[in-house]
């Protein structure tokens, strides 16, 4: 699912860069989420979901609603989609 996610951003922001995960620190292969880096700072799972999101623009940032929710309540859903990935994903 990582793959898809990128490449459904990657066809709507053609400035991002995108990394496999022989790219990335040993600490961040160790935390085994989704990582997204902008300006040096470097977001994890759902926090990497709404600012890569947001950063798209248009009706995307709406998705910073999602911060006022506690963020365990959008990590509950991240890993419950992450676990899930494949099922989503078909093609």
């Amino acid at each position: 699912m990582c793959s898809s996610y990128g490449e459904f951003l990657k066809n709507r922001n053609s400035n991002l860069i995108l990394a496999n995960q022989l790219d990335l620190d040993n600490e961040d292969i160790a935390i085994d989420e989704l990582v997204y880096e902008k300006n040096s700072e470097k977001y994890y799972a759902n926090e990497a979901i709404i600012e890569s999101l947001y950063d798209l623009g248009r009706f995307f940032k709406f998705i910073k609603l999602f911060k006022v929710f506690p963020p365990s309540f959008s990590y509950f859903f991240y890993k419950l989609f992450a676990k899930n990935r494949y099922r989503f994903n078909k093609k």
